[in-house]
């Protein structure tokens, strides 16, 4: 199944790399279930790709919409966390 992930523009980049653990929410989890490990998948490979590996370095923060629902995605040199902005 193919998600349509969109990312919003990013405020400050700051070299963050998204190469940590990956952690989800308990909302963000049951907010896309059955499919959020996929959905977070897609959306790092996205976020790598059109942030991390390009010119612009990416911000720790990156705000990322699927199915109409915005969330959050935050590299905090730990972790990765998928979360809605509710959750923060």
């Amino acid at each position: 199944m193919m998600f349509n992930i969109k990312l919003e523009p990013q405020e400050q980049p700051c070299g963050a790399r998204f190469n940590n653990q990956v952690v989800m929410t308990k909302g963000f989890n049951e907010l896309f279930e059955p499919f959020s490990s996929l959905i977070a998948l897609t959306t790092l490979q996205k976020i790598i790709k059109e942030r991390v590996n390009s010119k612009e370095e990416a911000d720790y923060l990156q705000v990322a919409m699927c199915q109409d629902n915005k969330f959050w995605v935050i590299d905090d040199g730990s972790y990765v966390t998928f979360l809605l902005p509710s959750e923060y």
